[in-house]
């Protein structure tokens, strides 16, 4: 009599590498169906109309833009005798400050403070060379860059409706 030879029996390795495979899969899938059904992944666009500027900056043609890009860059170069600016200091020292024994929570809250009183002095200039930008155009130039303005609220608009359907 003749034994039938059993086939050999999968390593134990190997089937937790294949369940493993299975799983990771299942997530991938997983992942992207919920993607899918939640409307898809937001575009770039939708994440910066978060900030409030971009319609403004996003309504002139493109050699305005650069113009406008140009003269707020050029206003946070440092000045003679100033030094150069370390716009990451405050993140260090913050690292710093998060690393002491014991833990400073008021040091901490002083370098956010500080942060914030730097992002809100950059805010404010910004905020200046954009009004004196507006201001130094033509009324033909301005009533042109009112209409586009209005055009990039109208797309703000709608992709709001279209994110925030209740």
């Amino acid at each position: 009599m003749s034994e039938t030879a059993k086939p050999p029996m999968m390593r134990r390795r190997m089937r937790i590498v294949l369940f493993a495979s299975l799983a990771l899969n299942l997530v991938i899938v997983g992942l992207v169906v919920g993607v899918i059904a939640n409307g898809g992944p937001p575009s770039r666009a939708d994440h910066r109309d978060r900030d409030p500027v971009m319609p403004y900056t996003r309504a002139f043609d493109e050699k305005q833009r650069r113009n406008l890009r140009d003269a707020y860059r050029s206003s946070f170069a440092p000045r003679p005798g100033s030094g150069k600016p370390d716009l990451v200091a405050g993140y260090r020292q913050a690292v710093d400050v998060l690393r002491a024994e014991p833990f400073d929570a008021a040091q901490l809250n002083a370098v956010v403070g500080q942060q914030k009183a730097h992002s809100d002095r950059r805010q404010k200039t910004g905020q200046d060379i954009l009004t004196n930008f507006l201001a130094a155009m033509s009324p033909e130039e301005r009533k042109a860059y009112a209409d586009r303005l209005e055009v990039e609220i109208e797309r703000m608009s709608s992709r709001q409706k279209r994110w925030h359907k209740d």
